[in-house]
């Protein structure tokens, strides 16, 4: 196992975080069903030894893009050589080379990876086809739930998209479920729900955007 891969159990299946790696910090996660030999690899980010060697035996056989940054794709080159497996993204997803994916995902799609399936989340608002993926008592947020905030938006309007979103999709969620984002710690439903009390006694401005703490109140207030 690499040295900056932590492992997640439940049952035989298991949850492989590889990170923070490159000049972003991201992680990169692995799904894998030791029993059936499959496993998903989400976000392909920079830092290419240690993404490969925790792939090497892991029987990749796709690939999940939480959202077309460049920071969650700068390896997709030898990943790609490494696994042959095929690349997918939501369908509301913008800005990408067709030669580049192989397949679209809808919110509520679920997605096998040996005996478990994966929920598809559409999370709209630090991208247009921002997706989550829930898998048990797990959930890989990409860059949609931080521990602390969401995730950054860049134009008016979608910090109130993204915060719709982490409310409707991922608040209903058990609170125990772990949250594991694109980068950072993990964090809990049960703590983002604590922190977005917080933030509704502040809440931002509707046309701000660009990065928001939950805690902290906005400019002025």
């Amino acid at each position: 196992m690499p040295p900056k891969a932590t492992v997640y159990t439940e049952d035989s299946f298991s949850v492989v975080k590889v990170g923070p790696m490159g000049p972003y910090g991201n992680n990169a996660y692995i799904l894998h069903d030791a029993e059936a030999k499959d496993s998903l690899l989400v976000d392909m980010p920079l830092d290419e030894q240690p993404l490969l060697e925790a792939i090497a035996a892991a029987n990749v056989h796709q690939i999940v893009a939480t959202h077309w940054h460049r920071d969650h794709w700068m390896t997709y080159d030898p990943v790609r050589a490494a696994t042959q497996a095929p690349v997918l993204v939501c369908d509301k997803e913008i800005n990408i080379p067709p030669e580049r994916i192989d397949g679209r995902l809808s919110h509520g799609q679920e997605i096998k990876v040996g005996s478990k399936r994966v929920t598809v989340l559409h999370t709209p608002g630090h991208t247009p086809g921002s997706i989550c993926l829930r898998i048990g008592r797990s959930l890989i947020s990409g860059d949609t739930l931080f521990q602390g905030g969401p995730g950054k938006t860049s134009a008016p309007g979608d910090l109130e998209t993204i915060v719709r979103s982490i409310v409707t999709h991922l608040h209903p969620l058990p609170e125990e479920t772990v949250v594991m984002p694109g980068h950072g710690p993990n964090t809990t439903i049960a703590e983002a729900k604590r922190e977005y009390a917080e933030y509704l006694r502040h809440p931002w401005p509707a046309d701000f955007y660009g990065d928001v703490e939950w805690v902290k109140p906005p400019p002025g207030r």
